[in-house]
């Protein structure tokens, strides 16, 4: 479940069991927040305590990674980069045990028919897992596509703090490889270590999640550079630039927000002041 978890997670180490924070200092006339996000969940356990949603409406501006709010010409373009190149699909990219070993599970533990499977291996195999993590799921439910609802409904502007374009690109500079091996280990582990982060994300236990991930990680270095650390350190001006306007909602995934070279240390280098909002 490594390529999933961490496309969908990406969590890090952070000592405080907290996911929003106030972030204030620096001359900034109002504050803003910072949110760590779990990407997708089921809908049963997704909540928004109140502490969020005050946070929430006194903001100007929600900014996300990326802009939910695509034209049908970067949705396609999208699509287009998320198949693999030249006709290939995922058969004449893995070894055939394996490819005949996920064919099985699809079929067999998500009800899969033999049509759904084909036009799905087509996918690249990051974005083959995480359909494979919607699918598991009867009924889900996402902070992103929720605060996005939020702002269009409190009238809010929106943003995002890369282009679907750069964050596509950075899957793509990922050895097939790797992407392969990162599959092979969600179907082989039956999803099971996403129960694992959902349940330590639900309690806030960060510090746990952020061990896991370590290990999890671990032989997949560039996996957390492209994904995680370069990014971290990619989006610290455009915030810095949006709070100083007005007042903003950041919402990113979890794990950007912990460790030496996590958006919350990053930030406070630069002389904000983050403090933690207990939930209620």
């Amino acid at each position: 479940m490594r390529a999933i978890i961490v496309l969908f997670c990406l969590f890090s180490t952070i000592s405080q069991a907290q996911l929003l924070y106030q972030i204030t200092g620096k001359d900034l006339a109002q504050p803003s927040y910072l949110y760590g996000t779990i990407h997708i969940l089921p809908k049963e356990q997704f909540e928004l305590p109140k502490s969020l949603e005050r946070a929430f409406k006194t903001c100007a501006t929600l900014a996300m990674e990326v802009d939910l709010n695509m034209s049908a010409a970067e949705k396609i373009a999208m699509a287009q980069r998320a198949v693999l190149a030249d006709g290939k699909t995922l058969k004449d990219i893995m070894e055939p045990q394996d490819y005949i070993k996920l064919k099985m599970y699809c079929m067999d533990s998500l009800k899969w028919n033999e049509s759904k499977f084909e036009r799905s291996s087509r996918l690249q195999p990051m974005f083959f897992s995480s359909l494979l993590i919607q699918e598991s799921m009867k009924n889900m439910a996402s902070y992103e596509m929720e605060f996005n609802k939020m702002a269009k409904k409190q009238h809010k502007k929106t943003m995002g703090l890369e282009t679907i374009d750069f964050q596509l690109s950075l899957f793509e500079k990922l050895p097939m490889s790797t992407q392969v091996g990162m599959l092979k280990e969600d179907y082989q582990n039956n999803m099971s270590n996403y129960d694992t982060l959902l349940a330590l994300y639900l309690k806030e236990d960060l510090e746990g999640l952020g061990a896991m991930m370590l290990e999890e990680t671990a032989q997949y270095p560039e996996f957390n550079e492209l994904l995680l650390l370069a990014r971290n350190r990619s989006w610290i001006a455009p915030m810095s630039s949006q709070m100083q306007k007005e007042s903003t909602f950041f919402a990113v995934g979890a794990g950007h927000l912990g460790g030496p070279e996590g958006v919350v240390a990053l930030l406070k280098a630069q002389g904000y002041t983050l403090t933690p909002i207990q939930k209620d």
